[in-house]
């Protein structure tokens, strides 16, 4: 829409019998649209304040109803957003224009166009300061010495309070820091150069759905009061979030953040959804608190994915997320369900001194590499079932699970160390396959559950520890009688030293052992275990051909 054409059409919305009771009033605000609407910046200034001044008059009439007064302002408010909606061609070049020296390849007279984009990005930010200002309602300082009210949002003005402030496809050429909006619809907005609403409030629900930002970013600070969408929006620089505030939901679902994410410090007092986005270079979200349910659901990180010392207070979804950068929890508290199902780590997942307040399900997660949980605590239930590990598990350091622990059918493809782990509850290892060396030396199953500690069917490859461990409850099981039998299998081809079969002795409950032999071999192993040879596997029974008889 041309100037002409929003001048006409913004002035034919005044020729009704209501306004014409107004008549000095709508007088004053053509004479101001015009001066808005003139290629001066000087008079285009005066118009624009003008205007906001007329707004306040509308608001403050208490001779006329409140929605007649609510409307004349909206209609000013329209004609100041519509001005900030409209084309500028010189956006596009802003970076270049801010630059000291003109390009060498630079089409046009770089100064000219220089003072055009300065003189058009003060007026336009003027039209944002002046709605700022009257958004925010005062509120008095804190006395000296009295610390509540610091870091508060101040109230909205009852009287801009319902008014709407469309931005909607706008061009965004200059910073908007540290001011106030108000139900601020930017979506499909471009903001060409640095974004900056460092420190902004943002009152009412807020859009930026499908926004683009074409450089860095920054929200460092804001505050939004209400709901706020980013769903869709493409960052593509650094996208700056740290000590932000989200009083209400806020959704970042399918965003695409090219450059740097740092949301370290945020706080989301409602669900934050980030389900689906993109983060192509690192993602900072340490210390990162949130109260209501927070998805990171089917996210790709492709940059490190660092949430240390976070607090998910609600529950917290990154299922069928794809890490292929290292991953780092160490520190974070989950206090619901932390459902980690399906996804898929490419280099070091660090989940040491996590606690688990609630169930953590991990059931089918992929672990590329080296996968660190020493430290961490189970205090809900722990689903690790069919979950594959292709490096060392590491889970030494007193790493506790006060509740059910379910590794069934888990592949380790390297080692896996459960040394000094505590299983307070019932702990499965059904199926589970350890294709390299196993540590439960100085663990400690004091389930009371069922059998406590349960290894029916699971395999092992190399050398298996569980010296020094302690069973309070029931000794192991290592088959299971029910149906088909299904006995732990332990490979004839490692060194029967390497089998290490020994409780504390303190333990109530040790290990029923007989021996069992293969391959000319004799090997001492719990009762009811079979040995197996790795080279008998039968592709199409899907079975090993050659075991023996279970140990007694």
């Amino acid at each position: 829409m041309n100037l002409n054409k929003l001048f006409t059409a913004l002035r034919q919305r005044k020729n009704t019998p209501a306004h014409n009771q107004q008549a000095g009033r709508h007088e004053r605000y053509t004479h101001a649209l015009e001066q808005f609407l003139d290629g001066q910046p000087a008079v285009r200034l005066g118009g624009a304040y003008t205007l906001a001044n007329l707004a306040d008059e509308w608001l403050t009439d208490t001779s006329l109803p409140e929605q007649v007064r609510r409307e004349e302002a909206q209609t000013i408010v329209d004609a100041l957003t519509g001005c900030i909606r409209m084309s500028y061609p010189l956006a596009q070049k802003r970076q270049v224009l801010e630059a000291n020296e003109a390009p060498e390849e630079y089409q046009g007279d770089f100064t000219r166009d220089q003072e055009a984009l300065r003189e058009e990005q003060l007026v336009r930010r003027t039209v944002f300061m002046e709605l700022s200002r009257r958004l925010a309602a005062i509120i008095k300082s804190p006395e000296k010495g009295n610390e509540e009210g610091q870091n508060t949002v101040p109230p909205i003005s009852p009287m801009w309070a319902n008014l709407r402030f469309d931005f909607g496809g706008a061009p965004i050429f200059y910073p908007l820091r540290q001011l106030h909006f108000q139900n601020a619809d930017f979506a499909s907005a471009t903001f060409y150069g640095p974004a900056d609403f460092s420190g902004a409030t943002f009152y009412g629900d807020t859009s930026f759905s499908a926004a683009q930002f074409t450089a860095d970013a920054s929200f460092h600070g804001a505050n939004f009061t209400d709901w706020v969408g980013f769903s869709a929006a493409h960052f593509a620089g650094a996208a700056e979030f740290s000590g932000a505030r989200f009083v209400d939901a806020a959704s970042f679902a399918t965003v695409t953040f090219t450059g740097e994410a740092d949301f370290s410090d945020a706080v989301f007092s409602a669900a934050a959804d980030f389900a689906v986005s993109a983060f192509k270079s690192d993602a900072n979200f340490s210390r990162l608190n949130t109260a209501g349910i927070a998805s990171f659901a089917a996210v790709t990180f492709d940059g490190k994915a660092v949430f240390t010392a976070s607090t998910f207070h609600d529950e917290t979804h990154f299922a069928a997320s794809v890490f292929n950068r290292p991953a780092v929890f160490s520190k974070s508290l989950f206090g619901g369900a932390a459902r980690f199902a399906g996804i898929a780590t490419k280099q070091t997942a660090i989940f040491c001194n996590v606690r688990f307040a609630g169930a953590a399900d991990f059931s089918g997660a992929t672990f590329t590499q080296y996968a660190d949980f020493s430290g961490a605590r189970f205090d809900g239930d722990a689903m690790f079932s069919r979950s594959s590990f292709f490096a060392v598990i590491r889970t030494s350091y007193d790493m506790d699970f006060p509740q059910y622990a379910n590794f069934a059918n888990a592949a380790f493809a390297q080692g896996a160390d459960f040394s000094e782990a505590t299983f307070t509850a019932f702990v499965g290892f059904g199926r589970a396959t350890f294709a390299g060396a196993v540590s439960f030396n100085g663990a400690n199953f004091a389930g009371a559950y069922f059998a406590g500690a349960y290894f029916a069917d699971a395999k092992f490859s190399q050398k298996a520890d569980f010296r020094q461990t302690r069973f309070a409850y029931a000794e192991p099981s290592f088959w299971d009688s029910e149906g088909q039998q299904k006995s732990a299998r332990f490979s004839a081809q490692a060194n029967p030293q390497d089998y290490l079969f020994e409780v504390r002795p303190e333990s109530p409950h040790g290990f029923s052992c007989g021996e069992a032999q293969l391959l000319n071999r004799t090997f001492v192993l719990p009762v009811g275990a079979v040995l197996y040879d790795p080279d008998s596997w039968d592709e199409e029974k899907q079975e090993y051909t050659r075991v023996s008889e279970p140990a007694q």
